[in-house]
């Protein structure tokens, strides 16, 4: 049990004695066993204790019925709300120092290795075409649906495109969808997200052309090849900056791919 709620033995044994939560059952010998569906009363408790309530609130919340609880959970909520956020800010800053660093580092055509943060976006439909008439109609439908600030508010942009093994050959017929950091949006309208998973990436720095993405992805693969990779099947295809100038995109793009081991 307290594997699967990321605690601790010694916090389980603390609430049994406090009768915040106590087992299913308690042999002779001492020891506690517990139901799975306790899982979830354990988590209410430990994600209480992380919002600062004392464990004496938090077992008046547990006897209370639940329709006298329900403004004080709202209340709670909109804590949660606020925290995250003030994190969101502070990671769309943390993001954006990240991002410089690797620019720093980075040469053209020069496939590495660099950590990345995990990271939200709103993604537009799914494209199966790759002209620019099709690009540019995607990326107005998708910004017209975000409000001014979203457009300028400097998070990262590109595009997701499905390419399994960095193969060059198949891109100009693989669907993609238009993505923005998830930050700012005031227009009321509901956008479907995504998330970009943290880990390792293998990335390359490239030229915003059909030319310099084609020459990226030969790059990346054999870079792959070579240090027997295993890639993940989603291209990003990240911007490095928030001035869009052709295709929706910078003047240079990152190309990345999550590495799922070797």
């Amino acid at each position: 049990m307290a594997k699967l709620a990321n605690t601790t033995r010694r916090t389980l044994i603390f609430y049994d004695e406090q009768g915040i939560f106590m087992p299913k059952e308690r042999t002779e010998a001492g020891y506690r066993y517990y139901d799975y569906d306790q899982l979830y009363d354990l988590l209410f408790i430990l994600g209480m204790k992380n919002l600062g309530l004392p464990l004496k609130r938090i077992k008046e919340l547990q006897n209370k019925p639940s329709s006298e609880i329900v403004e004080e959970l709202v209340n709670v909520q909109e804590t949660i709300d606020s925290k995250i956020d003030e994190l969101s800010k502070i990671q769309l800053v943390v993001s954006k120092k990240v991002a410089e660093g690797s620019e720093l580092m980075a040469k053209p055509y020069q496939p590495m290795i660099i950590k990345r943060p995990k990271a939200t976006f709103w993604c537009s439909r799914k494209s199966v075409s790759c002209t620019e008439e099709e690009i540019a109609e995607l990326f107005a439908e998708f910004y017209a649906q975000l409000d001014k600030l979203a457009l300028m508010d400097g998070s990262q942009s590109g595009f997701l495109t499905d390419l399994p093994n960095a193969n060059s050959k198949a891109y100009p017929e693989a669907s993609f969808r238009v993505i923005k950091g998830s930050s700012t949006n005031n227009s009321g309208q509901v956008m479907p997200k995504i998330e970009k998973q943290a880990g390792n990436y293998i990335v390359v720095k490239v030229e915003n052309s059909t030319a310099g993405v084609y020459r990226g992805l030969d790059k990346l693969k054999k870079f792959a090849d070579k240090k027997k990779l295993v890639l993940a099947t989603d291209l990003w295809q990240m911007n490095t900056n928030s001035a869009l100038t052709n295709r929706g995109g910078s003047d240079y793009l990152w190309l990345e791919y999550l590495v799922k081991g070797k």
